[in-house]
């Protein structure tokens, strides 16, 4: 479809556009095209649209010649020189154009897969594409043509800081989307990656200039987010775990499609740098989509919120199917996260077994059928817990805010982990029973190529057993509460425990799994043999017998969990959220305090851990010590059992080690801000209910 086409396809649709005509060579040979421009209002804009420009193919952009703010006395001039741009100029059109004295203009990125990033300058878009003006960059959340009138009565979106210039121009934005949506589903064949639209601003009234196809889909760019993977998942993942997480993806995904089948197909998981990333702007335009806040997603996942799309109740109403689907899954949950955790215990002793006779026919058969219960087993417990976290995470967030979750114990599987490690280091609990029962975790368990503790050597075991300053700690009774509020809370508090025992069986499958590759893959290839650092395809390859172990460069070209979230596309092009005018990162710099999990007062000394590792649990020599770390899970509870307080940048109310760490009165905040930055050794007062921390000055006893 050629630009005018796609002009008078866009005229056709009701959607505002400047005036315009298309002017044939026939047309201007004989002089014609004085009567046709008569009725517009100079200046003009004389645009190209030769017939293979703008394809879905190739756009051919920036190949031939455009003529801005042209007056009468220089138009037939401009359209010969447009002309004289085309390889040929028999039955080719040019576009004369009204020009418009915009406050705002820009180009519309619009991807089907991917996020809506606008960029935009003050002024005239001719600034924009020479370069004259550094664009302003913009994420535009996917609204709808309703969003339009409902934006005129609701703040449905606030993507800009209060005192910010272009805030007036919000609504105007909404528009954009909102046309945008329009022309995309107007006829999709003619635009299969998505839409270049561009756009002007006039008095706050939006203009559509041109909207033609994308053309490369690898530039379509995605929110990605470290978020819960830094929580479970080691500083450098190991290459396998990294390559099954990445074969899950669209089954992941999979879990929202089902609650709605209108949903694109998206990856739930990108690979970046080496590392697996969770795709947050496929999860925000979930929301959007549902009309439901994109704090609730980011919440949960602990990313800032972007996209800073309010409820929109009437989009929630027009999607109720949708909600009868998700509350169906919530109230059976639990139920079905016992008949998995059953079912798969007695398949998994079943298969192991049948699967020997496989390994010394046919490894390369065996080994698929190994990867596949893994990836199996990781599908069905990230959705488990997706299911279980929305079953609970509303009414859990406003518990917390009420100060009623606090005095609740419902101990979970988790938190007698922590129990039986503190029995362990206390020598009330043999090594032998703590094996029996616990031998299976481990630190970032979550990843099958970490070891687990029934691994560890006799010399390994001690130093993780031993008595490093376990710190003596009263469990008070819990506060009486209402009769009332516990009636309230005692679900979702089953909800969470149901969650914490879903992880400690799932790590038990886990642990199966790594002992049946283990044991098959050192027989071949040795004792010292560390399957981890190949990836599923590599060891497929090697099995198959195609490729030696050698054969695999093994340098580390992991960048681990340098960034929080960011921009990214498929050539791996990495950008801070700090180019986006909708980022908070900066607005809440100053921002002092984090999220109270476990209420108390604390003065201590700093001690700080970049990761959980058997070497690190020797303490440091201090009266009273503060954990900081970047990032929790289950795997923290050695270091737990040795310190007076917790302070983390990274996690949730419902984070696995937010949930112990409660369930074990241990003063603690998680968010806490990157800028509050302590190292070990500072003096420090912590506030686990306000979330406050406080560095002070000189040393301090008690």
């Amino acid at each position: 479809m050629s630009k005018l086409s796609q002009l008078e396809h866009i005229r056709r649709l009701g959607l505002p556009t400047p005036a315009f005509v298309g002017i044939s060579f026939q047309e201007f040979s004989s002089g014609a095209f004085s009567f046709r421009t008569k009725k517009l209002t100079p200046p003009f804009a004389v645009r190209s649209t030769f017939s293979l420009e703008d394809g879905n193919q190739k756009s051919l952009a920036g190949h031939f010649l455009t003529k801005l703010s042209i007056g009468k006395e220089d138009l037939h001039r401009a359209i010969k020189e447009v002309f004289d741009s085309y390889p040929y100029q028999h039955g080719q059109y040019v576009i004369v154009q009204e020009m418009l004295e915009p406050q705002i203009s820009g180009v519309l990125f619009a991807y089907r897969k991917g996020i809506w990033k606008l960029e935009y300058v003050e002024g005239m878009g001719e600034n924009l594409v020479s370069g004259k003006k550094d664009p302003f960059t913009l994420i535009l959340p996917k609204f709808i043509r309703k969003d339009i009138f409902w934006s005129s009565l609701l703040k449905i979106w606030n993507p800009f800081s209060k005192n910010h210039p272009h805030k007036k121009f919000s609504r105007a934005f909404i528009k954009l989307a909102a046309f945008t949506q329009k022309i995309s589903a107007s006829n999709p064949l003619s635009a299969p990656i998505g839409l270049d639209v561009e756009f002007a601003i006039v008095k706050n009234k939006t203009y559509i200039l041109q909207a033609r196809p994308l053309t490369t889909e690898e530039e379509a760019e995605e929110l990605l987010t470290s978020a819960n993977h830094k929580e479970i998942l080691p500083p450098k993942p190991s290459r396998l775990m990294t390559s099954i997480i990445s074969a899950s993806s669209k089954h992941l995904f999979g879990y929202y499609q089902r609650l709605d089948p209108q949903l694109d197909s998206r990856n739930f998981i990108e690979i970046s740098a080496g590392m697996p990333w969770i795709n947050l702007s496929a999860l925000l335009d979930t929301m959007v989509s549902w009309g439901l806040p994109s704090s609730l997603v980011c919440e949960s996942v602990g990313a800032e919120d972007v996209y800073q799309v309010r409820p929109r109740p009437y989009q929630m109403l027009r999607k109720w199917p949708i909600f009868l689907r998700v509350l169906r899954e919530q109230l059976s949950v639990v139920g079905r996260t016992r008949r998995w955790v059953k079912n798969k215990q007695r398949y998994l002793l079943q298969i192991v077994e049948k699967r020997r006779l496989i390994w010394r026919n046919a490894p390369e058969i065996a080994f698929n059928n190994w990867q596949t219960d893994l990836q199996v087993i990781y599908v069905e417990l990230v959705s488990l817990m997706q299911a279980l976290t929305g079953a609970m995470s509303g009414p859990v967030k406003l518990f917390n805010k009420l100060g009623w979750l606090q005095n609740q114990r419902e101990y979970s599987e988790s938190t007698e982990f922590l129990h039986a490690f503190t029995k362990l280091s206390q020598g009330s609990l043999t090594i032998e029973k703590f094996l029996k029962e616990y031998g299976h975790r481990g630190f970032y368990e979550s990843d099958i190529g970490q070891r687990r503790f029934r691994e560890y050597s006799e010399e390994e075991l001690k130093l993780l057993s031993g008595d490093m300053g376990i710190k003596e700690r009263t469990t008070e009774p819990a506060q009486k509460q209402f009769f009332l509020i516990n009636l309230l809370i005692k679900p979702f508090l089953k909800i969470m425990a149901a969650r914490e025992w879903l992880r400690h069986h799932a790590m038990r499958y886990f642990d199966i799994l790594r002992e049946e590759i283990t044991e098959q893959l050192q027989i071949r290839y040795g004792k010292n043999f560390d399957f981890s650092v190949y990836s599923n395809i590599q060891l497929q390859e090697m099995l198959e017998g195609s490729k030696a172990p050698g054969d695999f460069p093994l340098e580390n070209n992991i960048s681990g969990w340098d960034m929080d979230t960011f921009l990214w596309n498929h050539h791996d092009r990495r950008l801070p959220l700090s180019v986006l005018v909708n980022s908070r990162s900066l607005e809440d710099a100053d921002h002092k305090s984090g999220l109270g999990i476990y209420p108390g007062k604390i003065k201590g000394q700093i001690w700080k851990v970049d990761h959980a590792e058997l070497r690190g649990l020797e303490i440091p020599k201090f009266k009273s010590i503060i954990l900081l770390t970047e990032s929790l899970d289950p795997g923290w509870i050695p270091f737990f059992i040795k310190v007076d307080g917790v302070l983390s940048h990274v996690g949730g109310i419902l984070s696995h080690a937010s949930i112990i760490l409660r369930e074990s009165q241990i003063p603690s905040i998680t968010r806490l801000p990157r800028n509050v930055a302590f190292e070990t050794g500072d003096w420090v007062e912590m506030d686990g209910k306000t979330g406050k921390v406080i560095l002070l000055n000189g040393a301090h006893e008690g």
